[in-house]
């Protein structure tokens, strides 16, 4: 029994190192980018898909996020790793500020609160309104900037080909 029981021991650190390992892997990196850059998606979802991961890491679901978000992102067809990267937005060293922000956004919905059910109301009002809101601006800003990309990297293949000739 006791063999067994160091044996054990022994191989236990053994697996998160290797889990860490294959999830940092130039392999798995390198699809991770691919997903990320895939030409066959248009701005306009990769956008809506950061919107989404956005609006889905600020809803008041703590612990699910992850789970909706690529559930989600599978169910609609969206691109999945800028899904889940855009849901980790509530990470715990950023998470405090969006339960203030979201409680100050609340405030706009609702009257000077007065018992804790209202603090609470107060709190879930804001954060749907501070999702929306952040999605929105996150989509309109990512788009702009895949646009600007795209016109970018058009002119300068145009540019090589006129050098070119």
């Amino acid at each position: 029994m006791r063999k067994n029981l160091k044996a054990i021991t022994a191989l236990a650190p053994a697996k998160p190192v290797k889990f860490l390992r294959t999830l940092f892997s130039k392999k798995t990196l390198s699809s991770l980018i691919d997903q990320l850059y895939d030409p066959n998606q248009s701005d306009e979802l990769k956008a809506f898909s950061a919107a989404f991961g956005i609006f889905i890491g600020i809803i008041p679901v703590w612990g699910l996020q992850t789970i909706i978000a690529v559930f989600l992102a599978i169910s609609l067809k969206l691109n999945k790793s800028l899904v889940v990267i855009c849901s980790q937005v509530s990470f715990p060293p950023i998470f405090p500020l969006v339960i203030f922000l979201s409680y100050k956004t609340g405030k706009l919905w609702m009257n000077p609160p007065g018992d804790a059910g209202s603090h609470v109301k107060q709190y879930i009002f804001g954060s749907i309104t501070l999702a929306v809101v952040a999605g929105l601006a996150t989509g309109l800003l990512m788009l702009g900037w895949l646009k600007f990309y795209r016109a970018l990297k058009q002119y300068r293949i145009a540019a090589r080909l006129k050098k070119a000739i």
